[in-house]
């Protein structure tokens, strides 16, 4: 099982890395992979797989944004999701946005001097934005923070729907 959810994290990474405007839409999906194996397989294999799956993104898409944000946000999220939620309930929004907001300037600046894709491009042709790159950039990372909370509550609504519709099947087979 480890095998095939490393197998598919990558698949999904694949597209991301072909279809650059998907790359974090396929990271997410890969992440949904790392969210059932965390369910159905616990510690240690979910951090291999983990692991695994951000190695074989690097060596298959070296230059590909995907792997970069799988290994820094997506891959790791839903592992970490899974021990924030234990916290008590007032602390896991503040642990989540802060994680985020740690992992989010190291994956921006690993895009930057690993692999020279800039965060934004030198010619805007935008002539307001031009000036105001600065407030531009704090837009974007306040809807990124928006876009974590929505991503949260979109894993939480998988795993409810996972045990709901899925879990009775994937027992009969393990077993």
């Amino acid at each position: 099982m480890s095998a095939i959810s490393v197998a598919l994290s990558v698949v999904f990474m694949a597209l991301g890395a072909f279809i650059e405007v998907l790359d974090l839409t396929s990271a997410a999906l890969s992440s949904i992979v790392m969210l059932f194996v965390f369910i159905e397989i616990r510690k240690p294999y979910t951090y291999l797989v983990w692991l695994a799956s951000s190695l074989l993104g690097f060596v298959f898409f070296p230059q590909s944004f995907v792997w970069v944000t799988y290994f820094l946000v997506f891959g790791i999220y839903p592992i970490l999701k899974a021990y924030i939620e234990k916290l008590k309930r007032p602390f896991w929004l503040p642990v989540k946005l802060l994680y985020f907001n740690v992992a989010s300037p190291l994956m921006i600046l690993a895009s930057e001097y690993l692999l020279g894709i800039p965060f934004f491009s030198d010619d805007l042709s935008i002539p307001f934005l031009e000036e105001n790159t600065f407030i531009l950039k704090i837009v974007i990372y306040v809807l990124l923070n928006v876009a974590l909370i929505v991503y949260d509550y979109f894993l939480t609504v998988m795993v409810r729907f996972y045990f709901s519709t899925f879990r009775k099947r994937i027992e009969k087979i393990l077993k």
